[in-house]
């Protein structure tokens, strides 16, 4: 086996990059290959022979997926995370009613009689083309018209639901290998009945071939619903064991670094 390297996209906006980095310096005294985001721009990859395994930015980890010889470092199916490709697998875990539409219909849409005064809006994707946000629907006209520029985009519309807490959690082949709550701190573990309504999430995307992911659970109403999931090489750990992050990267690296062989 090949020696595995850690690649990491330093960037302020993205500082679970630096913990991780950290982590590894600190902890396992290795010293992983740090990029900025010129070396990105520029496509200055490292030239190794060295397993990789990436993590940074979706601006960074979208462009080394498309750079062969290290793509294998990247886990993530970025064209899969749409709401689109994936509700049909994982609806009964929403728990609220949705719809898509055109970004640029939105104004033209009964919503208001489908889901009332309030709505919310979001990107089908995870590139956040335009702000995910509770907006009321006399808003939509200006709101719309702000970012027409995404107007061919597809948007997600869904009822209001407001969450007392949110935990992210990873799995890999459908268990969890560590997590915490989210966003704001302090940082809380989570709870078994989350962690397995995670697992039931992941385990029912099995079938699209996605087995690195981060599944986003809210409670509502003292209830577990899904909010969105994700994958891992661009998302934050927040609270999350890093030890346990970093080992289970590490192992699904060699495991897809072997298999490119």
């Amino acid at each position: 086996m090949k020696t595995l390297r850690w690649l990491i996209d330093l960037h302020p906006e993205f500082p679970a990059s630096e913990i991780v980095a950290e982590y590894l310096r600190q902890h396992k005294k290795i010293e992983p290959i740090v990029i900025d985001r010129d070396d990105v721009m520029l496509g200055r990859w490292p030239d190794t022979e060295d397993w990789i395994v990436g993590y940074g930015t979706m601006f960074a980890m979208t462009r080394l997926l498309r750079h062969p010889p290290l793509s294998t470092a990247i886990f993530d199916d970025y064209s899969s995370l749409r709401c689109s490709k994936y509700y049909s697998y994982i609806y009964p875990f929403l728990g609220r009613a949705f719809l898509f539409a055109p970004f640029g219909a939105l104004p033209n849409l009964p919503l208001q009689r489908m889901f009332g005064d309030n709505i919310f809006v979001r990107s089908d994707t995870n590139y956040k083309l335009f702000p995910a946000e509770v907006l009321k629907t006399q808003e939509l006209p200006h709101w719309v018209k702000t970012y027409s520029h995404h107007q061919n985009e597809l948007a997600v519309v869904s009822e209001v639901v407001s969450f007392e807490t949110e935990y992210r959690c990873f799995c890999r082949n459908g268990i969890f290998f560590c997590g915490s709550s989210y966003p704001d701190e302090p940082y809380s573990e989570v709870p078994q009945e989350i962690r397995s309504v995670a697992e039931s999430v992941a385990q029912a995307l099995g079938v699209t071939g996605m087995n690195m992911l981060t599944i986003d659970i809210g409670i509502h109403a003292g209830e577990p619903k899904l909010v969105e999931i994700g994958g891992v090489n661009s998302w934050g750990i927040y609270g999350s064991n890093v030890a346990d992050f970093i080992a289970a990267m590490e192992e699904e690296a060699i495991d897809r670094w072997e298999d490119f062989i």
